[in-house]
């Protein structure tokens, strides 16, 4: 990612918060999802569900992660406030994703052990 000359401190503390929060909403999505593969769930995506069988859950993740955080860094190329929106936008709906397959988990009584 290359930071604007006139970022400050404080801009660039904001995008590496928003992308660290970023990362653990990829991961807990991503972990719900296996757990939920395990007991016989499906994948909704269909991109995920064709790259699941290709490469593997953690090598998907990996790489559908690598993609976000690289889009983000292509974006603060414009400016910090277009970084700061796709990773809050991201981070929101892949912490939605997690807490909704969490909750289909424990309606099933499904262990996140």
């Amino acid at each position: 990612m290359i930071l604007p000359a006139n970022a400050s401190d404080a801009q660039v503390g904001v995008v590496a918060l928003l992308c660290l929060v970023t990362v653990l909403s990829l991961l807990a999505d991503a972990y719900t999802t296996m757990i939920g593969l395990e007991h016989g769930m499906v994948e909704g995506n269909p991109i995920m569900k064709w790259l699941f069988k290709k490469v593997g859950l953690s090598f998907a993740t990996f790489l559908s992660s690598a993609v976000v955080l690289f889009i983000g860094g292509f974006l603060s190329n414009f400016g910090l406030e277009y970084s700061d929106a796709y990773f809050g936008i991201v981070a929101a709906g892949e912490g939605i994703r997690a807490l909704l397959n969490y909750r289909k988990l424990k309606a099933l009584k499904i262990s996140l052990k």
